[in-house]
């Protein structure tokens, strides 16, 4: 009995040996070495299966089966080349681990191309978001600034309308009567009055940077005159203010039309009065305290260039605040409206510097340090000291 369990045993450990030395290759077509030492040893059997099943791992996760295969087979060529079971074993456990090694980095190379596509899929779709947002506002901007015009549009044909209807009517003689009549309305659309002809060319050329010399060579020398008390610039505090505020005053009247949405006629009306106000009590002021042709010519140029600079550097600055500049390329839309805070922040100072230097030049060149009343300001009475 004890034999026929020892037998039994045998049979069970050479169906294991033989189960276990099952190598990744037909061990019936071995042919070196190695592949004969595979076959017969179980654990190099073993360690062959394992890298067998690696080796289709890394076929499934690899990008280049192709170069992987050749890789194999020069690897083959290399084991065939041992002539010992520890060869074998130190070459086999190597391949292994560059096996297993490779399909973690084929894995990782995968998983971030992966995520790689997504970012770039969030990253058009938040782009695509900004380009319709961005869109939308100017959309918006268009229809209301379409919406101004067509109300001004309507406004000036009713004022043509009206203006037609209340002109008398003239009977045509007798041999105009047929003749085909031309509009009168459409000459000014058809050729640009001169003035703002004129006008075009000042600003278009180098025109205006002359003027704006002269005017600071004028003003220089007018300064100096004024220290002299050859000239008087501004008498006192109040001369300077009315002089300075009659233009701002109509400045201010016709942004409130403007955010109103009257007309633009009547917001140029009121800025056109405010400046020729302005520049009316200039002259006055000028002639009021100065003597001389020369003098008073040169304090009128003094204070129109001084006060024409200054509001319209102000005047640049305040619209850059409501004018802001686009997106720049590869910038993002937090960091565009950062920089615009920024900018609005910048400007809101360079405003506040600008007036204050400006208020402290005028202050200094009042002749008399104090406040009058108006009626001592507009009493036309030569000063005895320019006399």
């Amino acid at each position: 009995m004890q034999r026929m369990m020892s037998s039994a045993a045998a049979l069970v450990l050479v169906f294991a040996a033989g189960s276990a030395m099952a190598a990744s290759f037909d061990c019936k077509k071995a042919a070196s070495f190695a592949e004969t030492s595979i076959c017969q040893d179980g654990y190099l059997s073993s360690v062959d299966s394992s890298l067998g099943r690696e080796y289709q791992k890394a076929l499934a996760n690899t990008g280049d089966p192709a170069r992987l295969r050749q890789l194999q087979r020069e690897w083959i060529t290399e084991r065939d080349q041992c002539t010992s079971q520890k060869c074998l074993d130190k070459t086999l456990g190597s391949r292994v681990t560059f096996l297993e090694n490779y399909v973690n980095a084929e894995r990782h190379a995968a998983d971030k191309a992966e995520e790689q596509t997504r970012q770039d899929q969030r990253n058009a779709e938040r782009h695509a978001e900004e380009i319709a947002s961005a869109k939308r506002t100017a959309d918006y901007n268009l229809a209301k600034e379409q919406s101004r015009l067509q109300r001004e549009q309507e406004y000036l044909k009713q004022s043509k309308t009206a203006v037609a209807s209340a002109a008398p009517v003239h009977p045509a003689p007798a041999n105009l009567a047929t003749a085909p009549q031309r509009s009168t309305a459409a000459q000014p659309l058809a050729e640009k009055p001169l003035f703002q002809r004129m006008w075009q060319t000042f600003w278009s050329g180098p025109a205006w940077k002359y003027a704006l010399l002269i005017g600071f060579l004028i003003s220089c020398w007018t300064v100096w005159l004024h220290h002299k008390e050859t000239a008087t610039i501004y008498n006192d505090y109040t001369d300077a203010a009315i002089t300075n505020l009659l233009p701002a005053a109509g400045v201010i009247a016709a942004l409130v039309m403007r955010w109103l949405e009257l007309p633009g006629l009547i917001q140029v009306i009121a800025f056109t009065t405010g400046v020729l106000l302005g520049i009316s009590y200039a002259v006055y002021a000028t002639l009021r305290t100065n003597q001389g042709a020369l003098n008073i010519a040169l304090v009128i140029i003094t204070k129109l260039t001084i006060i024409t600079v200054f509001f319209a550097i102000i005047a640049m600055l305040v619209g850059s605040l409501f004018s802001n500049s686009g997106r720049r390329k590869g910038e993002s839309q937090a960091r565009t409206a950062a920089r615009h805070r920024r900018e609005a922040k910048q400007n809101m100072a360079l405003i506040a510097a600008l007036s204050v230097a400006y208020t402290t030049l005028t202050v200094w060149l009042c002749r008399s340090p104090e406040f009058t009343s108006i009626g001592d300001c507009l009493e036309f009475e030569r000063n005895p000291a320019m006399a």
